[in-house]
């Protein structure tokens, strides 16, 4: 099975280069597509009613996409074991932390108009494909400077021009999902950590106020002791963080987690 996570901003054409990369890959291999956004989609119907090929949506809610992406990623490859190939399309909404894995291939779809590439973090400087989408909108001279630019941050990347109207680049991409190497286990390991601050505003706290978020963050502190931290969900909620909100909002009490409860 091979597992390929596309990231990118809103709005730079990630859904649009897929689709022609699904148009190129269906007939030769078993497709999977998973859709991760915040509130809602309906990419993950337009696909799979287009393509004949099965597709998911993942909502985050409340959760940060990328940690929610990060935490679902083992279930989506245990249930697809049948699959040849994962595509997996994030909110892109963090250029901090995207979850591409070692195990995958990580492709930036990114905008040639979003600016100065070194602006990007993890987003773009742990792909392993940068597919520069718009360069229809600027210059030749232009397409160069931003190409030695992106090769500037990530000099290990290949890079492709892609068009999510023409369908121009689909092909080459799918050529390097073809030759990418193929997941062996369901651990798999993040390219780059998430953000590991925990704080107030973390856990909830809506009010702009030093005593108030420190008050919120030893309140979620002392929950957090007393979970698990496996985001089994059984409490209802997608993460044990998510939980802790909702009982320090008063949505949940504390005892819907069945590992509290065995505590007590």
């Amino acid at each position: 099975m091979k597992f390929i996570i596309f990231a990118g901003t809103p709005g730079s054409g990630k859904t649009s280069i897929i689709k022609s990369i699904i148009q190129e890959l269906k007939n030769d291999f078993k497709l999977f597509f998973a859709k991760f956004d915040c509130l809602q989609t309906l990419d993950d119907e337009k696909i799979a009613k287009e393509y004949k090929i099965p597709a998911v949506k993942k909502l985050a809610g409340e959760l940060c996409p990328d940690h929610y992406t990060a935490l679902e990623i083992p279930k989506i490859i245990k249930e697809n074991k049948d699959k040849d190939i994962i595509i997996l399309e994030t909110a892109g909404l963090c250029l901090r932390c995207s979850p591409y894995v070692e195990e995958g291939l990580g492709i930036n779809v990114l905008d040639i108009t979003s600016g100065d590439p070194s602006r990007y973090g993890p987003i773009l400087t742990e792909a392993d494909v940068v597919a520069i989408s718009k360069g229809d909108l600027i210059s030749q001279a232009e397409r160069e400077i931003f190409r030695a630019k992106v090769l500037k941050v990530n000099p290990k990347a290949k890079i492709t021009e892609v068009n999510g109207l023409t369908g121009e680049g689909a092909f080459d991409i799918a050529e390097f999902i073809k030759e990418s190497l193929a997941v062996k286990s369901e651990k798999l390991t993040l390219k780059h950590s998430m953000p590991s601050a925990i704080c107030g505003y973390c856990y909830g706290n809506r009010i702009i106020d030093e005593t108030e978020s420190r008050k919120r963050f030893l309140a979620g502190k002392e929950l957090k002791s007393l979970v698990p931290n496996l985001n089994c969900g059984k409490c209802g909620y997608k993460s044990c963080n998510e939980f802790i909100r909702a009982v320090l909002d008063g949505k949940a009490q504390k005892e819907k987690c069945p590992f509290i409860k065995k505590e007590i």
